[in-house]
């Protein structure tokens, strides 16, 4: 035990995690807009703060990865959206030409736009160019590679809609005004 203590890898294994939370969280939640009152789980990551935006009350569940792209492509989240936990969103990723290494493929990046009141279920990948509707609910384990219209439920390998969301007061066309300024300044 007490050498284990005194042992100096063991020391510079805590400073390599402490360096790659400030790097994956710390430093990016910094660029990021954040509106009030988000719950944003201590394991969540980000790459590319600064074109990724939350509205308001958005909660974020546990080894949820944002990922904007690294040279234009953002992500904007509405108000009231909950994130379960292991999704990945990603807005960029790499092609695959046929007749080219991976390596040297050029990268596909497009925004994620992801309206208000959404339900994004556990472990669900939305990728990059996809826009989901206002009040829509995805279903756990779905990847989304094409857009969601407004209170439609998803679900599956490619997801596809299976169902439609009924609520009060709201037309299935009717969208929520995403209540913050949603810009994301280009870099």
């Amino acid at each position: 035990m007490i050498a284990g203590m005194i042992d100096p890898r063991a020391w510079f294994h805590l400073l390599r995690l402490v360096n790659y939370y400030n790097y994956s969280l710390v430093q990016q939640r910094r660029d990021m807009m954040i509106g009030p009152d988000c719950g944003i789980s201590p394991t969540a990551t980000f790459a590319y703060g600064r074109r990724i935006a939350l509205g308001a009350r958005v909660v974020i569940g546990d080894n949820v990865r944002l990922w904007a792209g690294p040279e234009q492509a953002r992500i904007v989240i509405g108000d009231d959206t909950l994130i379960g936990p292991n999704v990945l969103i990603t807005a960029a990723n790499y092609r695959f030409d046929d007749g080219q290494p991976i390596h040297e493929q050029s990268m596909l990046a497009a925004d994620i736009v992801i309206g208000a009141d959404v339900w994004i279920g556990g472990g669900s990948m939305i990728l990059a160019g996809c826009s989901i509707g206002t009040g829509a609910v995805i279903g756990a384990g779905a990847v989304v590679t094409r857009n969601v219209p407004s209170f439609a439920i998803a679900a599956g390998v490619p997801a596809r809609i299976i169902g439609q969301r009924k609520v009060a007061g709201f037309a299935s066309d009717q969208t929520y005004p995403i209540t913050r300024d949603q810009e994301v300044a280009e870099t």
